[in-house]
This record gives C-alpha cells, structure tokens and sequence, in this order.
C-alpha cells in the first residue's frame, strides 16, 4: 500500500490541528448567531435579504467547520493507523467526506440547492459582484475536485454490507494513501476560500445589522461539565482492556477476510468444474458457499465496528471523539440492521435469520438464546435511531440542512452507552463469526463422511461382484 510522503504527513496534521482548533472556540458562538437570525426571519414583516443572507453564511460558516472536522478525523486516523483494513476504512470515510461535501456546497445532478449556490443567489441581489464571482470560482473548482476525487460506487458500497463479496473486490483497490491524502489537503484548500468569502460577508453584514454584531461579538461561552465527564468516560475507555481487544482484533482483519475470500473462490471453482464436467452440483457447495458469504459479511460488520471504535480511542478532543461517536452510530445502525433487522420483515432477510435456518444449527450446541436476547436488547431503539443514522452519514438530503440537528444530536450522546453498545456488538459479531466457521467445519466433516460412506458402497459392491465369480 503507497503511504503519503512525511512532508504531506506533517502538513496536513498541522493543518488538521490548526483547524480544528479554531473550530472548538467558534462552534457555540456560530449556533447561538444562528438561532437570533432565524428568529428574527420568523417575526420579520415581508423579506430581508440581509437576513436571508446572514442566515446563508452562518450555514455556510458551520458547512466548512462539520465538514473540515469530518475531514480532519477521518484523515488523522488514516495516517496514524498501522494495519491495512483500517487504512481502508478511513479512505473510505474520506471518500463518504468528499461527496457529501461537494453536494452541500453546490447540490447534485445540477438541483441548484447548494449552500454556494444559495450564496451567489444572494449576493447577486445584494449587488456584491465580487463576491457573487467568488463564489462561482469556489462552485468551479468544487465540481472540479468532484470530478477528480469521488468515487459514487465507493460511497454507495460503504457501510451497506449488501454484497460482500462486491465490497471485498472494490476495496482492494484502495492501495494509495497518497490519492486521498492530497484530496484532502486540496478540500482543505478550498475550504479557506469559502472562509474569506463568508468571513468578509459576516463583517459586512454585521456592520449593518448592529443587533447580529453585539451577539459576534459575545465570547462567554462558560464551562462544558458534560465535556469534562466525556473526558473521563474515555479515559477509563482508553485504560481499560477494550483498547487491547479492538487492537488484536484489527490485527489480522486484512489477512483473515483475504483467506475468507480465497475459500469463497475455491466454491466458484468447484461449481465450475462440475459444471465443466456435465455433473450436478451437490448441494453441498452451495450450502457452504452461502456459509462463506455470510463469514465475509460478518468479517466486514465487525471490523469496521472495530475501526471506529479505534478512532474513539485514539482521538485528541472531545469533538473529535463525537465525530467517531458518530461513525460508531452509523456503523452500529447498518451491523443491527443486517444482522438482525428491527421489524420483522428485515428479520426475515436478515443474517441471524439466515444462520438459524441452517441445518446442522440445530443439531449443534450453539448458544443462539443467550446472543438473540443481546441482539433483542440492542435492536431495542434502532427505528427511534434512524433519524440520526441518518443526519449523521449525510449533510444535507434535498431541501434539508442537516448539520444543526446533527450537533444538537452530538449533545445529547451518551458516550458510555454508544461504546458499551459497540463493544457488545463486537462480541456478537465474533460470536457470529465463530458460528459459520464451526459450521462450515462441521458441513465439510459431514461430506468427508458422506464421501467415505459412498466409496464404502462402491467397494462393497465390487467385492460382492468377485465373490460371485
């Protein structure tokens, strides 16, 4: 795998560190703006365009920060991650990044509902040229870097689970940390001309709205106590054994999903060689086949639990915490989802659906109560979570503007709960990924004997045909 050269490294980090540093102080300031505009829109008689303006660029201001904090984490954990899966899914995450942003900044398949475009809109009425020639260098250079940098396939494979062996194959290719690493230094760039644009837009609109430049000007921001209690919560997380378990199961996540792969590939081509030879192909193959497949997809949803995971426990801040939070979430939402399902016709497709119906289950002694009353138990919420599932993989969808909610939502977080919750998830999935390779141990016992039985009738019958003679 091509790493990123250190010089790229260490700007980017810097870069990183810089910004979001800015972020962490100007963040309660920005909402707090927020909310005075947006009342002050509701209560207006007719339309201000100063306001709807105002309101543009502080949306706009809060797009480039949730967006340089995806981006900063993500690319933090790419660079400090030693084993190849995890190097895989933070590209992955960057990717996600990297289309979400160019559709919030200036829409998709041409809509027109991007935050740029909502901005050159405005300035257009307000007679600012300049800036409305900005912003139509920024929306240039955006579908630019769109073009050379997201990968549409990638994003819709990611976190879906829907065809294994499909995600396996697509991310092999991702091999070159260096491709993503200069795509985010190049959205970082075009970050910094969106912030002159909406920084000279704020002072110019502050300077005419006296009642919004008193609150810019506010710089209480008190003390965070629930910032302190996440603090510990993550430091007792990071002493404790989960780092160790995250870390071992990481380990040979690469090396067992390519051995799962490979095993995958011999039933192909068992299939073909019976197919080849004009013989039926016993059921055997396919039983074990779709075994192999369910392995693959097992391997999947617990590794990437376990990457994101290990970012919680390898993040600087406490925002920088929630935006794994946040990844944890999703990627707990799409595992329950696919393993287990929260109605019950997602059940009946799911994975543990899928792995009672199996034969020799019942005539093994797997503990399936004891880990469907833990699936039970976590599946409890998962419809109430989809909400947020949802603001949190996505920036905005059509008209809606996500990214408000979607720091209202960090708030509300219970940080021991989500990672309980993972690390129970975790276990399951090892469980789970127990129970396929036993029963794909005891299926091939089965046909060892099945085969050893017919070879047994075979020579008994060539005996018997000697005897006569």
């Amino acid at each position: 795998m091509a790493d990123a050269s250190p010089e790229t490294i260490q700007r980017l980090i810097e870069n990183s560190e810089k910004g979001l540093s800015q972020i962490e102080m100007s963040l309660p300031l920005i909402l707090k703006t927020r909310l005075v505009i947006l009342d002050a829109i509701e209560k207006q008689e007719g339309k201000d365009v100063t306001l709807d303006l105002t309101l543009a660029v502080l949306d706009t201001v809060l797009a480039e920060n949730e967006v340089i904090y995806d981006l900063s984490t993500s690319l933090n954990a790419l660079l400090k991650a030693k084993d190849d899966y995890t190097k895989r899914f933070y590209m992955q995450s960057l990717n996600l990044c990297f289309l979400e942003a160019c559709q919030l900044f200036v829409g998709e398949d041409g809509d027109k509902n991007g935050l740029l475009t909502k901005l050159e809109k405005l300035t257009q009425q307000l007679n600012q040229a300049g800036c409305q020639f900005i912003a139509w260098h920024i929306i240039d250079d955006i579908q630019a870097f769109r073009k050379d940098y997201c990968d549409k396939e990638l994003r819709n494979i990611t976190r879906h689970y829907d065809d294994p062996v499909k995600m396996y194959e697509k991310l092999q290719g991702l091999d070159d940390i260096d491709f993503f690493a200069k795509g985010a230094s190049q959205l970082m760039a075009i970050r910094m001309e969106m912030s002159v644009l909406s920084s000279y837009l704020l002072n110019l609109l502050t300077s005419v709205k006296k009642d919004t430049h008193s609150i810019v000007s506010d710089k209480g921001c008190g003390l965070n106590t629930k910032c302190m209690i996440n603090d510990s919560i993550f430091k007792a997380f990071k002493k404790n054994c989960f780092k160790d378990d995250v870390n071992r199961t990481l380990d040979k996540g690469q090396t067992t999903l390519d051995a799962c792969y490979g095993l995958y590939n011999k039933c192909l081509a068992a299939e073909k060689f019976f197919d080849d030879n004009g013989c039926q192909i016993p059921k055997v193959f396919n039983k074990m086949k779709a075994l192999v497949q369910m392995r693959l997809e097992t391997l999947f949803l617990r590794y990437d639990i376990a990457c994101s995971v290990w970012g919680y426990l390898n993040a600087a801040s406490d925002k920088e915490r929630s935006q794994y939070l946040r990844l944890i979430h999703i990627t707990k939402q799409a595992a329950l989802t696919h393993i287990y399902g929260y109605t019950e016709k997602v059940r009946e497709k799911s994975l543990w659906t899928a792995i009672k119906r199996i034969e020799e289950v019942g005539n093994e002694k797997l503990d399936l109560e004891t880990v469907e009353e833990s699936l039970k138990d976590l599946t409890g919420n998962l419809a109430e979570d989809k909400d947020n599932s949802q603001i949190f993989a996505h920036y905005r969808y059509k008209q809606g503007f996500y990214i408000p909610a979607r720091l209202e939502a960090f708030n509300k977080m219970a940080h021991h709960k989500e990672l309980m919750d993972a690390m129970k998830l975790l276990n399951i999935c090892k469980t789970l990924d127990g129970y396929t390779v036993d029963l794909l141990s005891i299926i091939n016992e089965k046909q060892k004997q099945e085969t050893k039985r017919q070879q047994d009738e075979w020579m008994d019958m060539i005996d018997g045909f000697f005897r006569q003679r």
